[in-house]
């Protein structure tokens, strides 16, 4: 009896270690098969946009289904209906074999993963099936077509000789590029038409001016003086073509409505806040902050301003008060040809901040370079931008890029914007846009590991996050560090007003795309409500014209941000550690917030290389693990 039952339990333990085998060998095939899918989506999604590829690193490929090589960065985008049906069919490929795998054997890093997969193919499919941007938005080839030219030239991924001769051919492919456009274009509208013609003339200078620089004295110089010319007057009939016949095919509407706003809401922003609640927030934080500004403002107005008594409502009165005082502050800013100067010395000056206050680890950013927005991204670029070294080059140079005052403005037009971005402002700007904003968040992406999940977190990165980082840098990590500019008061003031311009992007985008707000009413309340020059509240309305939920990002982001840092204070109390938390959500990379709540809350560690740590303790899990 004793002998049947030894064998009886023998033969179970055996039958349950072979199970438990089973079930290891089935998670270790279906993580296997999550990267190696991840992978090939991110490297065939490049391969698809050239652009992108040399933007991201990814400069020869070979296609895993044909076999064919070809160098990427002598390529230009293509758009026509054979590329973009192939993009779909691909697409739907990589849904299928996503289906096919069981997410529950995931651990919880690669279920993360997994969803930003699915969640980058089904945004990739609505682009092409649902927005559908390549058949009314002039201005997109113009912008591809920059970025792509720029590409070669700004980024060092190889000698000048090779990338001259990339460029030019590059520039030989402008004309046939330009052709599929046409072909491809049914309508468009009087904002689509204005700025796209302003950036075709500004694709044309860079081909006349610096792509003939940068090829100049290099074995391409003469095919680059033969191919320029005929780049050059395809995109002056490009013009013509928009002018003279693409505004006679057809017009469409700007507004997206309601339908195609809440898709894109839950393919780019992945937040847990929908539009109605995230407006909702928006216009109740705008109405906090403007009395907040009030009691802020009127003892620095009735100092300035002692024979300014105004009456009347109490909207009035708090719009001229705010409004004069933060006109007297407007008044401390950069000459109009050291803005670029100011940024530098602003970011050397946050970059100890950063070091000394230890708010973060990581604290030297070499590749860090400060230079003038190129000439075709102004229309986009108003004011400032982050543009990070590739993914798959990260030891190249991440820019900051600063939109200069055009010389054609006038001295009023200039001293306009120069109020708007004025000390206080560039200051906040540069740690929004920089350090320790954007810079600080890219650097660190560029840490985690395994490869593949760095090039997926890094290439298919949350929006949300990154802005929403960024703001919370600006508005709430270096309020904590006590950086005011040399005046606290000023500088909170200007940080206040920062914020409503986010409050007011949240409710001119939902207004305008989905309640019929009119253009010129937008206009109006940014100048009115949230104190912005005319300039930049029209700057402002044309950005929200030309694509809708991305205005969203910033708030939405921040939201975000701000409770998960609030939820971790709360839980950890005393023992909250701001340097290792930084660090922790910071190495899970660019995924939503929402993953990286559910990620650092269940103390899932981060899988990354970190150098040595300055908080005092492991940044390699969170508080209260």
């Amino acid at each position: 009896m004793t002998r049947i039952r030894f064998a009886l339990s023998l033969a179970a333990a055996l039958a349950f270690a072979s199970a438990g085998i089973a079930r290891a060998q089935k998670r270790d095939s279906v993580l296997t098969g999550l990267s190696a899918l991840a992978s090939d989506f991110v490297f065939t999604s490049l391969a698809f946009s050239p652009a992108s590829a040399t933007q991201a690193g990814l400069h020869d490929w070979t296609d895993p289904y044909t076999g064919r090589r070809a160098h990427l960065d002598s390529l230009l985008d293509s758009f026509s209906p054979q590329a973009i049906s192939k993009q779909r069919a691909y697409i739907l490929r990589v849904q299928s074999k996503l289906a096919a795998l069981d997410r529950a054997q995931l651990d919880a890093q690669t279920q993360a993963d997994y969803d930003v997969v699915a969640n980058a193919a089904a945004f990739a499919l609505f682009g092409l099936t649902k927005e559908r941007f390549h058949q009314y938005k002039p201005q997109m080839y113009a912008e591809d077509l920059g970025n792509t030219l720029f590409a070669n030239i700004s980024l060092e991924y190889a000698d000048r000789n090779t990338r001259a001769a990339d460029l030019t051919a590059r520039v030989a492919r402008v004309p046939a590029f330009l052709g599929v456009a046409r072909d491809n274009l049914r309508a468009t509208n009087d904002i689509y038409t204005k700025v796209a013609i302003e950036e075709t003339d500004g694709v044309s200078t860079l081909i006349k001016d610096m792509g003939a620089d940068f090829t100049r004295g290099t074995p391409s110089e003469a095919r680059y003086t033969k191919a320029a010319p005929p780049a050059i007057a395809a995109l002056a009939e490009y013009q013509r073509f928009i002018r003279d016949t693409l505004t006679k095919r057809g017009k469409v509407d700007w507004r997206s409505g309601v339908g195609l706003f809440n898709a894109k809401w839950k393919y780019s922003l992945a937040v847990s806040l929908t539009p109605d609640e995230e407006l909702g927030i928006a216009e109740d934080s705008m109405r906090k902050t403007r009395a907040a500004m009030l009691v802020l403002a009127r003892p620095l107005h009735d100092r300035w301003y002692p024979a300014h008594k105004h009456t009347g409502d109490s909207t009035a009165m708090l719009n001229a008060i705010v409004s004069e005082t933060l006109a007297h502050i407007g008044g401390e800013h950069a000459n109009r040809d050291s803005i670029l100067e100011q940024a530098k010395l602003d970011v050397s000056v946050l970059t100890k901040v950063v070091r000394d206050q230890r708010t973060v680890s990581l604290d030297s950013f070499p590749n860090l370079q400060v230079i003038p927005t190129p000439e075709f991204m102004r229309g986009v670029y108003g004011v400032a931008g982050a543009v990070f070294a590739p993914p798959l080059n990260p030891k190249l140079a991440t820019f900051f890029w600063v939109t200069p005052i055009p010389a054609v403005w006038t001295s009023e037009r200039a001293e306009s914007k120069l109020r708007e971005y004025n000390a206080y402002k560039m200051l906040d700007l540069t740690m929004h846009e920089g350090i320790p904003g954007h810079v600080v968040q890219g650097a660190y992406s560029n840490l985690l590991t395994p490869e593949w999940r760095r090039l997926l977190r890094s290439i298919y990165s949350n929006t949300p996050y990154v802005e929403g980082w960024a703001v919370y840098a600006e508005h709430v990590m270096m309020y904590d560090a006590h950086v005011d500019g040399g005046d606290p008061v000023k500088m909170k003031l200007t940080d206040l007003k920062g914020m409503l311009r986010i409050y007011t992007n949240v409710i001119i985008d939902i207004r305008l795309h989905t309640r019929n707000m009119p253009g010129d009413s937008a206009v109006a309340f940014m100048m009115r409500d949230a104190f912005q020059e005319r300039p930049e509240a029209e700057a402002k309305l044309q950005r929200a014209q030309l694509d809708y939920v991305q205005l969203n990002a910033y708030f939405a982001g921040v939201e975000e941000w701000t409770r998960l840092r609030q939820n971790v204070e709360k839980r950890d109390g005393k023992s909250f550690n701001m340097c290792r938390y930084h660090d922790t959500v910071l190495l899970y990379g660019a995924l939503p917030v929402p993953i990286i709540r559910r990620l650092y809350m269940a103390g899932v560690a981060p899988t990354a290389t970190m150098p040595a740590s300055r908080c005092g303790a492991s940044t390699t899990a969170p508080t209260g693990r």
